[in-house]
């Protein structure tokens, strides 16, 4: 296994800042994003939701921001934009911005694979 020295990566810095920013704009203003609320959650409080959504983009966005444990952060970004994708539509602009993002994390996950092996 090489070095893991911390190293700062403009691509995980990009990703993290996306997910720290939604992450503090769901904790803050969770009425906002009522409307993006999955059908199949219609019945949770999507305050709570929303928070706990704030939470999760928080702790990825600064993992990524400050380039620790980019595998698994990558690999959860990465799973939680593809739950995104499918759960507002594929064919939309929200979709299409998410994809993108989507292959960012992909592309960190790779990344950093590359360099555990």
């Amino acid at each position: 296994m090489k070095n893991l020295r911390w190293r700062f990566n403009l691509y995980s810095f990009a990703l993290g800042f996306v997910f720290l920013v939604f992450g503090i704009w769901q904790i803050l203003n969770p009425n906002y994003w009522s409307a993006y609320l999955p059908l199949f959650l219609r019945n949770f409080d999507p305050n709570l939701f929303f928070r706990i959504n704030g939470v999760f983009n928080l702790i990825v966005g600064f993992s990524l921001i400050l380039n620790i444990y980019p595998l698994i952060f990558s690999l959860l970004a990465s799973f939680h934009l593809i739950g995104v994708i499918f759960s507002i539509g594929l064919f939309n602009e929200i979709a299409i911005r998410d994809l993108g993002l989507l292959l960012l994390a992909i592309a960190i996950f790779i990344d950093n694979y590359k360099r555990v092996k």
